[in-house]
């Protein structure tokens, strides 16, 4: 029996309840005019038809993986990172999709350029309501070291549209669970790479981002003031690693860790007690889930209940039927 030959690239798809948009996605990766890659998706135990999505191409290039239990993102990222073969591995998220010539741009570039590690490209966000918003990011290099540096928000590289050299992984930069949270691991992961490595970008459109409310968030009943300051919590790690060269979180430092939540608590609270609760009530109403925003704002209510913003946000979602 021959030895399947190893592809150049690995794409890796993880995947979790995105039936509505995995058959896009994955179109779109075999869609591609550069041909010597492998497609990996991992389904991270979906509870809808992603999995027979999935398994309806047979494509010999698919490589399908199927977690025993949910992993999460980084978890399942991280299961992606080892079934890769490729010399260089590319992210595609399973809700979103490519141009037919990304995977030639990328390759050309980083064959091209050997001292870079790592490179994205500009993309096309895309709404709720597929609206199109582009979004161009800097080709140049010093400008993407010092928005790392910055603790630029959004960062200037997007975690889904790169490619890079596997020595990145045989180096050891895996996704890491992130103390007290479970999201933002995309960008702690960007900010530890971003201090070893090279990173670029390529000012052509090949990535088409889908931004939308349910994508973003998560399991709401597991919401709570931690994973609120995720963004704000993997800035200030890397700016401790900037300032001390220690790492709290390698170190398990939970003291100074636990100060920095209590400090955000703090500062949201004193402006508005019942912060948490507004927040999950109205990302709620973006999913046009009315029963949940009325229990949510009622706790709101409860924690403040002069507050006169939440007896009118009450009265308008119960007016409104359509939210």
């Amino acid at each position: 029996m021959s030895i399947p030959q190893r592809p150049l690239v690995s794409v890796i798809m993880p995947a979790y309840n995105v039936e509505a948009y995995i058959t896009q996605a994955i179109e779109s990766v075999l869609a591609q005019t550069y041909s010597h890659f492998e497609l990996i998706i991992a389904d991270d135990d979906s509870n809808d038809k992603t999995a027979s999505y999935i398994h309806s191409f047979s494509d010999d290039r698919i490589v399908s993986l199927k977690n025993k239990k949910n992993l999460g993102y980084a978890g399942n990222m991280n299961t992606l990172f080892k079934a890769a073969r490729g010399e260089y591995i590319v992210i595609q998220d399973a809700d979103d999709y490519c141009t037919p010539n990304r995977l030639q741009v990328l390759v050309d570039f980083l064959q091209a350029h050997q001292a870079v590690d790592m490179v994205g490209s500009s993309y096309v966000k895309i709404d709720e309501e597929d609206k199109e918003e582009k979004v161009s990011l800097s080709e140049d290099r010093k400008e993407i070291e010092s928005a790392f540096d910055k603790l630029l928000d959004p960062l200037p590289v997007l975690n889904g549209a790169v490619m890079f050299r596997r020595k990145i992984i045989e180096e050891g930069f895996f996704f890491r669970p992130l103390l007290y949270v479970n999201r933002a691991q995309d960008d702690d992961w960007l900010f530890r790479v971003s201090e070893k490595f090279c990173l670029a970008n390529v000012n052509e459109y090949l990535y088409y981002y889908r931004y939308n409310p349910s994508s973003m968030t998560m399991n709401l009943s597991s919401i709570n003031y931690f994973s609120l300051f995720s963004g704000d919590y993997v800035r200030f790690l890397k700016k401790y690693r900037m300032e001390t060269g220690i790492d709290l979180l390698a170190e398990k430092n939970t003291k100074e860790i636990g100060a920095f939540f209590q400090q955000k608590k703090k500062e949201v609270t004193q402006q508005q007690p019942a912060y948490l609760e507004l927040y999950i009530a109205h990302k709620y109403l973006a999913l046009e889930d009315r029963a949940r925003t009325i229990q949510w704002l009622f706790k709101a209510l409860l924690k403040n209940p002069g507050d006169a913003f939440i007896w009118k946000k009450i009265g308008f979602v119960l007016l409104n039927r359509k939210n």
